[in-house]
């Protein structure tokens, strides 16, 4: 079923069997985790208050954070190579072992949720302005600070490039208009894109798995014992706990 819905969204699927899972993402949709070496550094889903809203809650170890930027190093590949599983594969070579999609996805419509107060993302899905499209929550810094490198994205963007950011999904987006994304790399290209008015193209990689959420220890470590996040992630934290069997 999922590998169909993935293929019907033009996702090329393939079986990792070699990466070593520095970088890995569990759960589904709407109660998921991003792993850096194993650990939480964010976790997302629906805070089950009454009304549909969904937030994003990032760990606020500094350390751990900075190793996402020296991840990034390790996800540099050529952008003139089109076929997608070519260009993803040094970051597949750190995923996980399993089954992914991936595809190029071009002109895409999304809303970029940055974290805020106390590590926290939140929004409102289907409001008619600015939550139109996929949620992507950003990895590091937003906006990026480089000026210089966003500058150079879009002088390359109005001159007919199409650069690639890379985005992590926990399954093929069901609703494109309620789902999330984590950017992996191209904070800059993304801010590029969104100064020039252009759509977003990016390299969209979904784990293709059973529909269980995340676990609920990863969780608890992103809140790390924060009584007001503990008590915004309630709901969230109960549904893990009635899921993880």
């Amino acid at each position: 079923m999922i590998t169909k819905l993935a293929e019907s969204l033009g996702y090329r699927v393939l079986d990792v069997r070699d990466g070593d899972g520095t970088l890995s993402i569990g759960g589904h949709d709407g109660a998921s985790a991003l792993r850096i070496d194993w650990r939480p550094l964010i976790v997302e889903g629906y805070t089950g208050s009454g009304s549909i809203d969904r937030f994003a809650i990032r760990t606020r170890d500094a350390e751990f954070r900075a190793s996402l930027r020296e991840l990034r190093g390790r996800l540099q590949y050529v952008t003139k190579n089109f076929d997608p599983v070519g260009l993803a594969r040094p970051i597949l070579g750190l995923l996980q072992p399993g089954h992914y999609g991936v595809r190029t996805w071009k002109d895409a419509n999304v809303h970029i949720e940055p974290f805020g107060e106390n590590g926290t993302a939140w929004w409102y899905p289907y409001e008619p302005i600015g939550t139109e499209g996929t949620a992507v929550i950003p990895t590091d810094s937003w906006p990026p600070r480089d000026e210089e490198m966003i500058s150079r994205y879009v002088d390359a963007i109005e001159d007919g490039d199409r650069p690639l950011a890379v985005i992590l999904r926990s399954e093929p987006p069901g609703d494109e208009q309620d789902c999330v994304a984590f950017l992996i790399d191209g904070h800059h290209k993304l801010a590029a894109y969104r100064r020039t008015g252009i759509a977003p193209h990016f390299l969209d990689i979904a784990r293709l798995a059973d529909r269980r959420p995340c676990k609920p220890d990863d969780l608890r470590e992103v809140i790390a014992g924060d009584e007001k996040l503990k008590q915004s992630a309630a709901n969230l934290m109960r549904y893990l706990e009635d899921r993880r069997h």
